[in-house]
């Protein structure tokens, strides 16, 4: 049963509603309670069975994303017993983002690997084309420090596109172990890759600098958001192009060092084996 509309729609109106009392009286509502008006909830939400509230905020501006979830986890752990903090929304989506990129960063460099060892007919020979990557990752990071970007979506989409860099390595151990083959040293034919190999890694790596200077100089609508991937990638480009005629060179001849000592190992212990000579008549 329920009172019409017009019959409920005060406070006071239910406190003129009867009641029995043991002794069969009808009295007011009124007479046998206390009301008290307070401000509560319009309405209740319940996520996973418990009471929720939600609380959007935008980042101010000046700060970054990952300081703003930093501070708010802080303040999650001076809640009191039987509350708790979680997150969602975007800040959600960015952390999975962020784990997705990782896992994409290093499956394709454990993919680079296998596809140069199975090219080089070597295990070793792909570390020494990968040498450039921490290098070139170090360049972006300091270039998007100098910019004052943070570390976001778009400047890691840009770490990723570093993995071209690695072409400039593959172009000098190439080069250096087909002068090998003709019978050069390894010290020879590394000066001899260097000064040849220096055009075509000096084109293709100006080429992509300036595809993304536009970005960089955020130049056109929208470019602000893009400018973190264009930063890392020119100076993470910048950096790995000036070193990899030193630090690959220099690998790559420590690496055949590695290899002739690893033969000499293996020859030793092949001839350890062998039974001895008969002595002769």
């Amino acid at each position: 049963m329920r009172l019409l509309a017009s019959q409920r729609s005060r406070p006071e109106d239910l406190m003129r509603l009867r009641v029995r009392t043991a002794a069969g009286e009808l009295v007011p509502l009124s007479s046998v309670v206390v009301t008290e008006e307070r401000p509560a909830l319009q309405a209740i939400t319940r996520r996973d069975r418990e009471r929720a509230i939600t609380i959007t905020a935008n980042v101010a501006p000046g700060h970054a994303q990952q300081e703003v979830l930093a501070a708010v986890e802080e303040m999650g752990r001076d809640l009191p017993g039987g509350h708790r903090l979680v997150l969602g929304g975007a800040s959600v989506a960015v952390k999975e983002s962020m784990g997705s990129l990782l896992m994409t960063l290093f499956l394709g460099i454990a993919v680079a690997y296998m596809v140069l060892a199975s090219q080089f007919n070597s295990l070793l020979r792909p570390i020494t084309v990968l040498t450039i990557l921490p290098l070139s990752v170090a360049g972006a990071a300091g270039g998007l420090w100098l910019a004052g970007k943070s570390l976001n979506i778009f400047s890691m989409i840009g770490l990723l596109l570093l993995g071209i860099v690695k072409k400039n390595s593959i172009i000098l151990v190439d080069y250096a172990r087909q002068a090998q083959a003709r019978g050069l040293a390894a010290r020879d034919a590394l000066l001899e890759a260097g000064p040849k190999r220096l055009r075509p890694i000096l084109m293709t790596s100006t080429a992509t600098m300036m595809a993304a200077l536009p970005s960089a100089l955020e130049l056109g609508p929208g470019s602000e958001i893009r400018s973190p991937m264009a930063i890392g990638i020119l100076t993470g480009l910048a950096v790995s192009t000036a070193l990899s005629l030193l630090v690959v060179p220099a690998f790559h001849l420590k690496a055949d060092q590695w290899l002739d000592a690893i033969r000499e190992w293996r020859r030793r212990r092949w001839l350890a084996k062998l039974p001895p000579a008969p002595p002769e008549a």
